[in-house]
């Protein structure tokens, strides 16, 4: 019996090498044999071998590699032990038959698709300098607006696909790694305190959790920014969808992988600080702020300094990745480790993150294969803090006149207290504060597919992101008064009671369970079918705790040691969501396809009665090149693709409330030494739904002259409906705010994707991408007629009906018919004044001499929402070389610059030295001070995204394959900005708070050099 198997079974060797049509060598392609588990892929000469045990027959081998057509060719195993086969394929850029994943486990082709899927792929994520995954993205994806709040070097991005979403909850997209949800909030494990930071809140620039994927183990990435594209994840897809897919096993030898780079951190731009050699008054140990002070006309004779200088340095890190991929028969497996260390371009900080991970795929038998994914993720930092704070390092150069030498000391070697009362002084910063982080994650997922019949596969995934933060902050007492805005409040502390320690803990467990079956049905010779249903379950649970106090001893850097204790924090929190899809595909012909799509969620957050809701989906897709006609038609030799597509899709609103707040629960709270509760003072409907949005989308892909041109336009407007959103009511009512379904606002924009190659040939090529994107978002209501958001940073952020989300709001410049500023007698610009009719509408009103009268106006002087952004991208391949570019472009957007203001009222800013030097009339400063529009800055950029040189080595004895590489990111910015980098925003993640400058840590110009070889 052992005979006859061995007989019929035989292991054969096939080898070959796959080109282009240039005949140019093709690494990194599939070569599989059809309907067998046998395939390996292309080194980078293009060959490949494969070994598979086949018995005598006949059988097809298929090449496929993304951005070239698949090809076939036929094989008949005899008697030989190897065969040699040869391929040739021609280019694709349409991607029309690449396999895309919608939130089920089959999958679909682009063919298919009614609405615009993204796809990110391994070799565009690494060449931008960066370890950071949400960083990486920026520029690749149309419709999703990628901004790095902080150049911390773990520093906080947001997403935004397609504009925002809602009002009170995250705007942020779902992230899904491998089938499994992760969790990517900001949680401030330090600095956390609302006293410790000047009781101010207008968002968090921490880190999110997204810096804990590696990149170096991610095989694509799709966006999915429709909601027809993302609603079969119902309601937890709002803000789109993020699927991250990770590098699989392959079948063969085990291919070993590294790869490490060396990374400079600089300050791409220094601000410009006052040099006069005098400022108004005394002497800064006397009076220090007079610039603010027109009364004030005599001088004093300063030395000016640079802070910028001491507090900025040139970090380095080094980001370095081993993997081995490889299987045999049925089993494949993928396991990698990582290690990355970045050092901020602020004194005394940086992020270090090990990696671990490990994916198996075993198929069982015929019908039952097996896959887990395994990803370890610790990480800590060195922090100090950042944006919405007057002591973040950063902020040294914004709220302290500069003619202060900050390192001198004492006799006793004590730093001195700078500016009026008693600022921190940024050495004591710099050298003193220590905030530390640390998380522990573990990312898992597990799942078993069933193909019981030909044409039903059955499969179930789990997956669990489980981790763990602990923050510590620490502030020893000073020898100098501090200002109790440093620890909350307005007068100085004395010396005895500052000195600050706090320890804060975050828990998280997310849960997700998916169960999915497909039925695959041929109606006729021309119509088939295929049937999804399915059935998910998520669970997720957090823990975030604080213990804080002040009034140190000597060398006590704990909170049991603290004199007073502050209140802390011990939020727990627990949330459910169930749901289930069906999800029908009709294909005629592999010309015209439609889908539809059914769900029902259940969430726990809302209310009993209103908690389930349905959300539908229909889309459909006709290739119109595909068709008989077309061909007809005689363009078909220049026009090679046509398709025409659309969609409808609903999708909800998990965010939009917290956990328990439809309860309306009291607030334990100490009074006189008792207890006691307290009413909160926001009543929220208990049955409060989910919001609710409602897309359409119409759009066409195009490619032209064998596919050397290809277009994608994208239209799309979608509505939200039931917009949670809090309104005040009368206090009679036992409350002061009421938290409803009550509004409903809109996103209608274009995308636009073209890509073009205008030269390849054997030894050179050239690709060129460009993207726009234009949103346009608005309130179309909102309960009331105006909602306004002030924040400590004088940003006064507003929503009214019939304007975009989130605009600036405040008083603005007098001007005349002509435009031109409206001035007093000593050439001072002048608020403008009159009556406020209503929140947008006023009327003007002067004096006898024509100077404003009445009382001070109010109008929309910004929008943080940009009129469009777009990338422009270059690849040219010169034999071994490589070079690659990109540009991104935010254009029409404005930055609330609360920075550039303070500066200048502090006297360290180069108009305050127009006014020291008699350029400008004493007193400009404090005339225009409190003008809000003054502070309104054009953000407006063209920035050198990225640029990567790199030369394929190729093969260096074991060595099969060697690349070096030099590159950089963030490396120019064209714009006006008078701050260091208008991409910037201190409210971090905040979906309201948008655009906002105060003392956040620009993002640094990077340079690096990499080297990736395989074994």
């Amino acid at each position: 019996m052992h005979c006859l198997t061995a007989a019929a079974f035989a292991q054969v060797k096939l080898s070959g090498k796959v080109t282009d049509e240039t005949g140019a060598p093709l690494p990194g392609i599939t070569v599989a044999v059809k309907n067998t588990k046998f395939g390996t892929q292309t080194n980078v000469d293009g060959n490949y071998v494969l070994n598979a045990d086949l018995k005598p027959g006949n059988y097809t081998v298929v090449y496929s590699g993304i951005g070239f057509s698949a090809k076939e060719n036929p094989l008949t195993i005899t008697s030989a032990s190897s065969y040699t086969l040869n391929a040739s394929l021609s280019t694709s850029v349409s991607k029309l038959d690449e396999v895309v994943i919608t939130g089920t486990s089959a999958g679909t082709t682009r063919k298919q698709l009614g609405t615009y899927i993204s796809t990110v792929k391994a070799d565009e994520l690494t060449k931008g300098a960066t370890g950071n995954v949400l960083a990486a993205l920026q520029g690749k994806t149309a419709g999703a607006q990628v901004t790095q709040n902080s150049g911390d070097p773990a520093g906080g991005i947001s997403v935004k696909l397609r504009g925002i979403s809602t009002i009170s909850g995250s705007t942020d997209p779902l992230y899904i790694i491998d089938g499994v949800i992760i969790d990517n909030s900001t949680t401030r494990v330090t600095n956390a305190d609302a006293s410790y930071n000047g009781g101010n809140s207008v968002g968090s620039v921490g880190q999110n959790r997204m810096v804990d994927i590696n990149p170096a183990d991610i095989e694509s990435i799709e966006v999915l920014n429709g909601a027809a594209a993302a609603a079969i994840y119902g309601s937890r897809a709002n803000a789109g969808v993020v699927q991250i897919f990770t590098k699989k096993g392959k079948g063969g030898a085990p291919v070993v992988s590294f790869s490490t780079s060396f990374n400079v951190n600089s300050l791409r731009k220094k601000l410009d600080v006052n040099e006069a050699p005098t400022k108004f008054g005394g002497t800064p140990d006397v009076s220090t702020q007079t610039i603010l002070s027109p009364a004030i006309t005599n001088t004093t004779a300063v030395n000016r300094y640079d802070y910028q200088d001491y507090i900025f340095r040139t970090g380095v890190g080094s980001d370095n990745n081993v993997s081995v991929v490889g299987g045999q028969n049925k089993t494949r497996y993928y396991a990698s480790a990582g290690y990355l260390y970045n050092q901020g371009i602020v004194k005394n900080t940086d992020f270090n993150r090990y990696s671990f991970r490990l994916n198996l795929d075993q198929e069982l038998n015929k019908w039952i294969s097996f896959n887990a994914t395994m990803n370890y993720v610790y990480s800590k930092s060195n922090e100090k803090p950042d944006g919405n704070t007057f002591y973040s390092p950063t902020n040294a150069v914004t709220i302290i006149g500069n003619y202060y030498d900050i390192q001198k000391r004492d006799a006793l070697g004590n730093l001195l207290a700078v500016g009026e009362r008693g600022r921190v002084n940024p050495v004591s910063v710099i050298e003193d504060i220590k905030q530390r982080q640390q998380t522990s994650r573990i990312i898992a997922g597990a799942g078993i597919k069933l193909t019981p019949t030909k044409n039903l596969t059955v499969d179930y995934h789990m997956g669990i992101d489980n981790y763990s933060q602990d923050g510590t902050t620490f502030i020893p007492p000073y020898a100098y008064n501090v200002s109790l805005g440093f620890f909350g409040g307005g007068a100085t502390l004395d010396p005895t009671q500052n000195g600050y320690a706090s320890a804060g803990n975050n828990n998280s467990f997310l849960i997700n369970h998916d169960l999915n079956a497909t039925y695959n049905a041929k109606i006729s010779k021309s119509l088939s079918s295929v049937t999804q249903v399915g059935y998910s379950l998520q669970y997720q649970r957090q823990h975030y705790s604080l213990q804080q106090g002040r009034g140190l001893p000597p060398f006590v850097q704990v909170v049991s040691g603290a004199a007073t204790p502050i209140t802390g924090a011990d939020q727990r929190t627990e949330l459910s969501i169930s749901g289930e899809f069906i999800q029908q595909n009709f294909k005629y012909r592999d010309q015209l396809f439609v889908t539809g799509a059914l769900r029902v969620d259940g969430s726990s957050v809302f209310g009993t009665h209103e908690r389930n809701q349905v959300y539908t989906k229909l889309s459909g897709s006709y290739v119109v090149s595909g068709t008989d006609y077309w061909k007809r038609l005689g363009v078909s030799k220049w026009w090679n693709l046509f398709k025409l597509r659309a969609a409808y899709g609903e999708s909800g609103n998990l965010t939009g409330i917290g956990a328990y707040d439809r309860y309306n629960t009291y607030m334990a709270s100490a009074f006189i030494g008792s207890a006691s509760f307290l009413s909160s003072t926001v009543y929220t409907n208990p049955e409060i739904k989910p919001e609710k949005q409602k897309e359409f989308e119409f759009g066409t892909d195009m490619a032209f002259w064998d596919n050397r041109i290809n277009l994608s336009v994208n239209y799309y407007t979608k509505k939200v409906e039931d917009l949670i959103i809090k309104s005040a009511i009368a206090p009679t009512q036992g409350f002061s705010v009421r938290q409803d379904n009550v509004g409903t606002l809109s996103n209608k924009g274009i995308e636009v994707v073209l890509g073009i190659t205008p030269v390849k040939t054997k030894d050179f090529s050239w690709e060129l991408t460009t993207i726009f994107n234009r949103n346009r978002n608005k309130a179309l209501s909102i309960g009331q007629s105006f909602l306004l958001y002030p924040t400590n940073s004088g940003a006064p952020v507003a929503i009214a009906a019939g304007q975009p989300i989130g605009f600036f709001y405040g008083t603005f410049f007098a001007r005349d018919a002509n435009g031109n500023e409206v001035k007093n007698a000593a050439g001072i610009p002048l608020t403008e004044m009159g009556t406020q009719n209503g929140s947008l509408g006023y009327t003007t009103k002067r004096d006898a001499n024509g100077l404003p009268t009445g009382a001070s106006l109010q109008k929309k002087i910004g929008d943080p929402n940009p009129e469009w952004t777009g990338t422009l991208t270059n690849d040219f391949n010169y034999k071994k070389f490589s070079l690659h570019t990109q540009l991104d472009a935010v254009q029409g957007v404005s930055v609330f610059n609360a920075d550039f203001r303070t500066r200048q009222g502090v006297d360290n800013g180069k108009v305050a030295e127009q006014e020291d030097r008699g350029l400008i009339p004493r007193g400009y400063i404090a005339g225009v001070y409190g003008i809000q529009e003054w502070r309104i800055d054009d953000g407006s950029f063209v920035k050198l995204r990225e640029v990567s040189l790199s030369y394929n080595i190729g093969k260096v004895k074991s060595i099969s394959d060697l690349t070096v590489s030099v590159g950089g990111r963030n490396l120019y910015s064209w714009d006006k900005y008078k701050g260091y980098d208008p991409e910037v925003n201190a409210a971090g993640q905040s979906t309201v708070l948008r655009g906002i400058d105060f003392g956040t840590v620009p993002a640094p110009r990077t340079f690096n050099v990499a080297l990736r070889a395989k074994f």
